[in-house]
């Protein structure tokens, strides 16, 4: 974000420079901060070593709270981060390039089941704060053949246990061998505190900030947050997922198990699996790619002014227990499944609004809820087609307001389908202001047997 200053403001300042060498590298030491529009670089690195680990050599040398300069150049290194505050500062995407040509396993994914998974990240921040990664590209391509098989979770770059910021970089590259696409340990920005494993949750909240940033060339996730204790903040990213495979059921964004997202204007694309497994019906067996997934998210969670294209569902919510989520100002373009699902339990509460969702190259339905109270007002969901095979396929009382299911009729694609499972629902549903535009239906309901439906129409 910048700020406009409606003057310049004049800087006086002095500092002793110092030049050491560390690793064989040449480092720029300021031993006073200058106070400066631009940020002093406490250490520099101009240029790669012998030893290929010039980069790492000013890390193990920072003092917390410096600032680490990369210079534009290959740098064929896998990094670790433990000290807080560091920034570690490249020269901009594509000009400073951190490409190992392999990657060893330096610690254990804490959010993997026991035995727990060891890890190889081409960048590691660990169980630290305040760590900031900008300006450069991770380029995992080289190293992904270091890692012989689904055992070993290979990472881009990894925030485990900690709080920091990735800004202005790329990703690229975390991705197996064909014959390994299927494994699910590949993810290119990977956050989480390892509660999954530990039950460990932070006293004060971790925030992991990830902005303008792209994310390419990845196996299962683009950009994963995990974990209750940890609020991740999402900015301007882009992620592109693999495009109609076989191989893998990718994710562009996750956000999962108590983790807090707030995402922003971020935009989504091609993450579609084609596999025997898959599935366009929600409630169907099998497996499908999602744009955006909130699997258990914690409280508070919002999706705003992104745009999905290309994914089977886009944006998906799934829930065991009850929260309340915000999905707000999105664009949905060619989801074949569904634009937006809420799955919630008991409890849970969701407000969708200002959403547009284009079926027109697919004709699949456009929101799905289940279980909660929601609120959907003032989308635009265009081009659905109740002839369609997508979607949930079901016993369906008909459209309207059900309280118990008894008749024996397929549901219809609609813009909208208000289902309850039965799983300790009721269903409640507000419609009010939205646009629905050539479509075949605008609602469908879908009780089971034990489930109840309710809509109200303002």
């Amino acid at each position: 974000m910048s700020r406009n200053r409606s003057a310049t403001r004049k800087i006086w300042a002095t500092a002793l420079v110092v030049l050491i060498a560390v690793g064989g590298a040449t480092l720029l030491v300021a031993t006073s901060r200058v106070a400066s529009a631009t940020p002093t670089c406490n250490l520099t690195v101009n240029s790669e070593n012998l030893g290929n680990n010039a980069v790492q050599s000013a890390i193990n040398s920072a003092n917390p709270g410096w600032r680490v300069c990369v210079g534009a150049g290959s740098f064929p290194e896998q990094l670790s981060i433990s000290t807080s505050g560091i920034t570690l500062a490249g020269a901009g995407v594509g000009l400073t390039i951190i490409n190992p040509a392999s990657v060893n396993t330096t610690t254990v994914d804490w959010d993997s089941n026991a035995p727990q998974a060891p890890l190889a990240a081409v960048i590691l921040v660990d169980n630290t704060t305040g760590v900031t990664i900008s300006d450069l590209t991770v380029n995992g391509s080289a190293a992904a053949s270091s890692i012989g098989g689904c055992g070993t979770d290979f990472v881009g770059v990894d925030f485990q246990n900690s709080s920091g910021s990735l800004l202005r970089a790329a990703v690229t590259g975390i991705q197996l061998a064909p014959s390994l696409l299927g494994c699910q340990n590949q993810f290119a920005v990977y956050a989480y505190t390892g509660w999954f494993t530990t039950g460990y949750v932070p006293l004060s909240p971790l925030q992991v900030t990830v902005a303008r940033t792209s994310v390419t060339v990845y196996g299962k996730n683009g950009i994963t947050c995990d974990d209750p204790g940890l609020r991740c903040i999402l900015t301007l990213d882009t992620t592109v997922g693999i495009g109609g495979t076989s191989a893998t059921a990718q994710n562009g964004i996750q956000i999962a198990y108590g983790a807090v997202g707030h995402l922003q204007s971020n935009k989504v694309s091609a993450d579609n699996y084609t596999g025997a497994g898959s599935t366009l019906d929600w409630f169907g067996t099998g497996f499908q790619a999602t744009g955006i997934l909130l699997y258990n998210p914690g409280t508070g969670t919002t999706v705003a002014h992104s745009t999905v294209t290309k994914c089977p569902t886009a944006i998906a919510e799934f829930e065991t227990t009850a929260t309340s989520v915000h999905i707000t100002g999105n664009t949905i373009t060619a989801a074949e499944g569904y634009g937006i699902v809420v799955n919630g339990a008991p409890g849970t509460t969701a407000y969708i609004a200002n959403n547009t969702i284009n079926a027109a190259a697919t004709g699949a339905p456009g929101i799905l809820v289940d279980n909660g109270t929601f609120n959907i007002s003032h989308n635009l969901i265009t081009h659905v087609r109740s002839s369609g095979t997508n979607g949930a396929s079901q016993v369906v009382c008909g459209t309207g307001s059900y309280l118990v299911c008894a008749t024996t009729l397929t549901i219809p694609t609609a813009a909208v389908q208000a289902v309850s499972e039965g799983n300790g629902g009721p269903t409640n549903v507000t419609l009010w202001s939205n646009t629905f535009h050539l479509d075949s239906l605008s609602l469908a309901t879908l009780a089971m047997p034990t489930g109840a439906v309710t809509v109200q129409w303002v």
